[in-house]
């Protein structure tokens, strides 16, 4: 009994975030991801190959990890969502547990796809708010992995980028 009731707790706990992060994403004022995705493209060179929402002290943030393939490096930036600002930006080189993403990158390259383009293509079909979205090359294909939450919980999508079509036997929810 005691094992049912925490598990029952959990599944509420995880139901509440959920919930309270869906609210947060509908209310106040903030920068439309996507469009700062375009605004990442445009001020930095490479490809985004990752955006993630995070929440710190009670402040939603966007973070991108931008690859640089012509010259081997990682930028990671960090945005204030309500009105852009610059918080943080590291610079690094790539390492090997890079490589799927950069296989990813190269593909968008030569599609002259922008990662933005692929995100608004993915996830037109899907309700609910963006949450993140990743870069992936796993068995040969390279894909957009992306997560949407709403008011049922969160779900993970794939969106194979060299078909540009949805990797239905890749959803998941979670």
């Amino acid at each position: 009994m005691r094992y049912w009731l925490l598990g029952a707790l959990m599944v509420t706990a995880g139901a509440s975030a959920n919930t309270s992060l869906f609210n947060l994403l509908n209310t106040g004022d903030r920068v439309n991801p996507v469009a700062m995705m375009e605004r990442v493209e445009t001020d930095h060179p490479g490809y985004i190959a990752d955006f993630e929402l995070d929440v710190q002290d009670g402040e939603l943030r966007y973070e991108f990890d931008v690859i640089n393939a012509d010259e081997n490096t990682l930028t990671e930036l960090t945005f204030r969502a309500t009105d852009g600002t610059l918080i943080l930006q590291r610079n690094s080189k790539l390492e090997a547990d890079d490589h799927d993403e950069l296989e990813a990158v190269k593909l968008l390259d030569r599609k002259q796809l922008r990662f933005s383009e692929l995100v608004r293509m993915a996830s037109e079909q899907h309700e609910g708010k963006l949450m993140g979205a990743q870069l992936e090359h796993d068995l040969g294909i390279s894909y957009l992995e992306f997560k949407m939450v709403d008011e049922n919980g969160k779900r993970k999508h794939a969106f194979d980028i060299q078909k540009l079509k949805p990797l239905p036997m890749l959803q998941w929810e979670r």
